[in-house]
């Protein structure tokens, strides 16, 4: 019954979005107050204290400011597009799965096992590919492929958090970048150059630091050890870069055309194509019965995002106009005009700091971004969102309360503490020095 509640706010909020009824909005956000009571109780410990605490600071907030019942539902609902491109998108895995493209992948990998360096640059390349489509998915599905490989736990902790940190960088299907240009109000057009270039940097990066610390392994495979290719396979995998690129450079041209928010077309998108998958397949009963799946396991257990972008999203907008929140838009310019490089440093190191204690970054990003005004530190939107998104990926796999970087230490059973810091510490200071070095001299 959840679920169906759950997805019932998705419609009705790209309902609302296109008919922009005042009632609706106040019916979405009676909603969004009932799923946050609901899944409250169902979260965990830290989220969920985090997540009444700005809930109850933006009713405090919003009463003192005097605003209206309107006013209110509109800061409520602020994040919900987020929350609904969260809970949308696992959909777009669908008809990757029933088209096999998952276990082509796997005949691929399994032919790297012997060549380390290879292995981790095949790795890092599907999930840079896989990532913006499946989201934090991309891990545990990679994860399943290769679990019978017997891979070093060390060396899959760097290849997952690697390859998977170049996703938050770039993707418009990811909430990271969904949640930072909706607040700075910047187009995935004019972001994708600078997204893709960064997110290149990582994986290059990466690689080539990997490459150095295994100088010494052998890098030979024996023949033996080679697993035939089908040409089915190979067909797959040519086929699947151009159906990624094909999904993005759709969004991203609807949104040019139609100027229409990407966290609503990216949504659009996740259930339209396995409606489309369908038709050109003709595969209905598989396709239904991973919907199923779907709605019965995966949306169930969304209860600490659902809490955590509602209580975020209310939040940051009770907060915006104010004192503190024009101190802190005070102080960030203060900062910014002493030194770009100064706030930079700032942003990154605030986003690591409250990560580590347990807070997600949407909430330290919707605060900031709603008090920031590029004109006044100096700089341009998309230079802006960059930095944020720069510290939004070092956060997420330093933090060892960070869902990703809990995800990938209960997958190779390694502490929170080693994967982020001894299996990635040097990565990410090496990457998080050029980023801003870069942007800084951009800027």
């Amino acid at each position: 019954m959840r679920s169906y509640f759950i997805l019932s706010i998705c419609f009705l909020f790209l309902v609302q979005y296109f008919v922009q009824a005042p009632w609706l909005q106040l019916l979405l956000a009676a909603a969004a107050i009932i799923a946050f009571i609901g899944s409250i109780t169902l979260a965990r410990t830290v989220p969920r204290i985090f997540s009444a605490l700005m809930f109850a600071a933006g009713i405090v907030f919003t009463v003192l400011k005097g605003q209206d019942l309107n006013a209110a539902a509109t800061a409520i609902n602020s994040n919900l597009p987020l929350l609904t491109l969260l809970v949308l998108v696992p959909l777009l895995s669908i008809p990757f799965k029933l088209g096999g493209y998952f276990d082509s992948i796997l005949v691929y990998l399994q032919r790297l096992n012997n060549s380390p360096r290879k292995m981790f640059m095949g790795i890092t390349a599907v999930l840079f590919f896989l990532g913006p489509i499946l989201n934090i998915g991309s891990i545990r599905i990679v994860h399943e492929l290769l679990k019978d490989l017997k891979l070093n736990a060390s060396f899959l902790a760097k290849a997952y958090l690697v390859g998977f940190s170049t996703t938050i960088l770039w993707s418009p299907y990811y909430a990271a970048v969904g949640v930072t240009l909706l607040y700075l109000h910047v187009s995935v057009g004019s972001y994708m150059s600078y997204g893709i270039g960064l997110a290149l940097l990582f994986l290059v990066s990466g690689n080539v630091l990997f490459a150095i610390r295994s100088k010494k392994q052998k890098q030979e495979l024996t023949e033996e050890q080679f697993v035939p290719v089908k040409p089915i396979d190979r067909k797959r995998l040519r086929q699947l870069p151009f159906i990624i690129a094909a999904l993005m450079l759709i969004t991203i041209s609807a949104e040019s055309v139609t100027h229409w928010s990407m966290l609503v077309l990216v949504s659009l998108a996740a259930i339209l194509f396995p409606v489309v998958w369908g038709f050109a397949t003709r595969q209905w009963q598989p396709l239904k019965r991973q919907i199923t799946d779907y709605r019965d396991k995966a949306v169930p257990m969304m209860n600490n995002e659902i809490i955590m972008y509602i209580s975020a999203g209310f939040f940051g907008q009770s907060f915006r106009g104010t004192s503190l929140g024009d101190g802190i838009n005070t102080f960030m310019i203060r900062l910014s005009d002493i030194s770009f490089l100064l706030f930079a440093l700032f942003v990154l190191v605030t986003m690591v700091v409250v990560t580590f204690i347990g807070i997600h970054q949407v909430v330290i990003v919707t605060i900031l971004a709603t008090q920031m005004d590029p004109a006044a530190l100096g700089t341009t939107k998309e230079i802006l969102a960059m930095v944020i998104m720069l510290a939004w990926s070092a956060a997420s796999v330093l933090s060892p309360i960070n869902p990703i970087n809990l995800l990938v230490s209960t997958l190779v059973k390694r502490s929170s503490l080693q994967i982020g810091i001894r299996d990635n510490g040097v990565y990410l200071l090496v990457v998080c020095t050029i980023g801003i070095a870069l942007l800084t001299y951009f800027h």
